[in-house]
């Protein structure tokens, strides 16, 4: 794919993202005459976008909305939910299509019916405008009967009429007027006149465009408009009643090749018989198919000339065949790969796509700083070394080493760190996607919805911003479908009839914390509570068991719901522990709130990059463990004397509240032994909602570390988070607390007085 088409589909897709953006806003305030403005640009741009590359359905339809928006513009279209949902339906065609063309190169084969059915509904918005189809000949403008009474005594019939009145700086745009008009196909007659009077010829201007270009011809709306695809502002188009194509018009929309051309043609046919098998086949038949395609272009033939373009990746055979098919008049003959549907491809759609980051200068240029001074960090080892060579006193070098040690240490985090940065991308990208889908749900469930938006400048690692939006859409699906009221219950309940949802996203630590908060019905626990036992997943007496913040935390387990039925939304069982499960690929965890009546809050913590994480390295028997600082919520030393044994397992008091206690190398079934000391060295965390105390032997120090996921030997080791490597060179297995304690024994959680 080339630069420019792959910078084509970046503006796209921005497009796309505010024209919808737009629109809505638009849904809520019709009279904003601004909103139309931005929305009627960002079509524009995307025709005059699309018109750079041949896709003519695409151009088409992006034309016809133009129309429909510039006719909203000047008042005569009612900006409704019409307009609205045809704008956003082709909008949804471009997206989809753009996708298509970065995977393929080509339109969906489907392509050109969806562009004239949703064409042909703007088309129908317009009450009446420059592009409207005539009835009667009556009914021609007069520029175009005029033109049409010259040709009676010709026996043409023809098709469409244009008016071509270029704008006065079209030169400096790069059109060529004239030159347009001779690709017309099937040009029937034309009359060119000053567009106004010209001035003195003192105050002539020989830069100003001042014509008005009037056209018929035999060819159909469709290819005329193409013709003038990227000057449509300036164009007038109308179909002329009648214009069924006799033989007559048939032969005109293919005029005669022009005599030369038909001579150069000949001749590549005649240098094509004679070239067989020579070493320069290869470049005869490069400039055979360049001579006759140019020939042709310059004849007006641009389908002919694509012919041979097309002719010549088949090869010497089928150039010459192409070429005496032009010069004979004939049909065209669809090869394998022309026309009809694309190849079925078995990668999926955008699959290798090369993908883009935008970054700012300024990092750009920190990090280039900060490579300058590791340069000079690495030469300050040489001198080092040259030192060492004359034989310097060690302990001078040892503290001079160290010092260099830590200077470069100190620059390959920062500069670690730097390149993490570059990743770094707003949600604002993840954000603005809601309101398409809030507002097509809410209208599917007939509920008035609020979405409000906060925090959308926090930046997050680009993995995370782009894995973020499926678990946000799942936690938005549950507040519209089971959290928020229809109006009447919240008439009820004292609360205004349109619901509220707010996603609001801010720095949490070294992470950051996504939130979605609705005002719905809330989440009761005692329905939690039968609904658990009715789908299986507890025992009445362990829910009977748990506290309220644990039964809430069941909705986030594999398989249910609290939806009666299985809706278009929601109510399969598969979305919050959706939720949970992605947010732990990214490293983070998810909890929630919930106050009857007074709606749900559900917090994503996340890392904010996922490419640096901070190890502490403990020691089980005789192995070295890493465990991520992230998971760790403190680390203690306790007397053996304050833990006791509980039931199956030990448990100890911390803060007030009794705490199970787990041996590291019991979960790790080490064959060694704990070491026997006064002191327990505990590691406390959290797993499942629960927390949990985990023995260790020795706490031995803090690295930063780029952690890898595990793959190979270890890839299915449970409670395995991934791979590093220390300084000495030994590979450092950093482990999951939450997934290894997953059925570690619990205990009564309850405070005891005087501990």
């Amino acid at each position: 794919m080339n630069e420019l088409l792959e910078l084509f589909l970046v503006e796209t897709r921005e497009l796309v993202q505010s024209a919808t953006e737009d629109l809505l806003a638009l849904e809520a305030a019709p009279g904003d005459a601004e909103a139309v403005n931005r929305v009627f640009r960002a079509f524009h741009t995307l025709k005059g976008s699309v018109g750079l590359f041949d896709y003519p359905p695409w151009f088409a339809l992006l034309h016809a909305a133009e129309d429909g928006l510039s006719a909203a513009r000047a008042g005569t279209v009612v900006v409704d939910a019409n307009l609205i949902d045809l704008s956003l339906e082709t909008l949804d065609a471009t997206a989809r299509w753009a996708d298509a063309i970065e995977a393929t190169e080509r339109l969906p084969g489907a392509a050109a019916t969806e562009a004239g059915a949703l064409a042909e509904r703007y088309r129908s918005l317009l009450a009446r405008g420059p592009t409207t189809q005539v009835a009667d000949a009556a009914a021609l403008p007069g520029w175009a009967a005029h033109l049409v009474n010259s040709l009676a005594d010709r026996g043409r019939v023809p098709s469409t009429a244009v008016r071509y009145r270029p704008r006065g700086d079209c030169f400096f745009a790069g059109d060529d007027p004239l030159s347009l008009v001779r690709k017309v196909p099937g040009l029937l007659a034309v009359s060119v006149a000053p567009a106004a009077p010209w001035p003195p010829s003192e105050e002539f201007d020989a830069y100003a465009c001042n014509l008005d270009i009037r056209l018929l011809t035999a060819a159909p709306r469709e290819e005329a408009e193409a013709v003038f695809r990227l000057v449509g502002d300036q164009v007038t188009v109308v179909d002329v009643p009648g214009g069924a194509r006799t033989a007559a018009a048939e032969a005109a929309v293919a005029p005669a090749l022009d005599a030369v051309v038909a001579a150069v043609l000949a001749e590549q046919v005649r240098v094509l018989a004679a070239a067989s098998g020579s070493d320069t086949d290869a470049g005869r038949l490069e400039a055979c198919a360049r001579a006759a395609a140019n020939a042709l272009l310059s004849a007006g033939h641009d389908g002919d000339a694509e012919r041979c373009r097309r002719a010549l990746e088949r090869g010497s055979d089928a150039l010459r065949e192409a070429i005496e098919t032009i010069l004979v008049g004939g049909p065209a003959k669809p090869s394998p790969t022309e026309g009809g549907e694309p190849p079925e491809s078995s990668e999926p759609l955008g699959g290798d796509a090369a993908r883009t980051l935008r970054v700012d200068a300024a990092r750009v240029n920190a990090l280039l700083a900060l490579v300058g001074e590791l340069v000079v960090a690495r030469n300050a080892l040489g001198h080092l070394a040259a030192r060492a060579e004359a034989g310097e006193d060690a302990s001078t070098l040892t503290r001079a080493i160290r010092e260099a040690d830590a200077n470069i240490g100190r620059l390959s985090t920062t500069l670690h760190r730097s390149v993490v940065s570059l990743r770094l991308t707003p949600l604002s990208q993840v954000f603005r996607r809601f309101a398409r889908p809030v507002r097509e749900a809410a209208r599917t469930l007939g509920k008035d919805v609020v979405l409000d938006v906060e925090g959308e400048d926090t930046e997050a690692d680009k993995g995370i911003v782009e894995n973020l939006f499926e678990p946000l859409l799942h936690v938005m699906r549950n507040a519209l479908d089971h959290g928020l009221e229809d109006a009447a219950a919240r008439r009820r309940g004292g609360k205004p009839d349109a619901g509220h949802i707010r996603i609001e996203a801010g720095p949490d630590g070294d992470g950051i914390v996504v939130t979605v908060t609705d005002d719905g019905r809330g989440i009761d626990p005692a329905f939690i509570r039968r609904r658990a036992v009715e789908r299986g997943l507890r025992s009445a007496e362990a829910v009977a068991a748990m506290d309220d913040g644990a039964v809430v935390d069941l909705i986030f387990a594999p398989g249910f719901s609290t939806a009666e039925t299985v809706g278009a939304l929601s109510g399969r069982g598969v979305g919050m522990d959706a939720v949970r499960a992605a947010a732990e690929r990214m490293g983070g965890r998810v909890s929630v709130e919930s106050r009857i009546g007074l709606g749900t809050v559900v917090r994503l913590h996340l890392p904010q990059t996922i490419a640096l994480a901070r190890i502490m390295v403990v020691r089980a028997g005789s192995e070295a463990y890493g465990v991520a600082m992230d998971a760790i919520v403190e680390a203690v030393r306790k007397p053996r004397t304050g833990i006791h044994a509980v039931a199956d397992g030990n448990a100890t008091v911390l803060r007030g509240q009794t705490v199970p206690v787990v041996r590291l190398v019991d979960l790790l079934c080490h064959g060694d032994r704990s070491i026997a000391t006064q002191e327990a060295l505990l590691l406390v965390v959290r797993a499942a909602g629960e927390t949990v105390a985990l023995e260790v032997d020795r706490f031995e120090e803090r690295i930063d570390a780029v952690v890898r996921p595990p793959s190979g030997l270890v890839g299915s080791v449970p409670g395995l988070a991934g791979t590093t490597l220390i300084g000495d060179g030994r590979v450092l297995l950093v482990l999951d607390p939450a997934t290894m304690l997953a059925g570690a024994p619990t205990v009564d959680r309850k405070p005891r007085e005087g501990r």
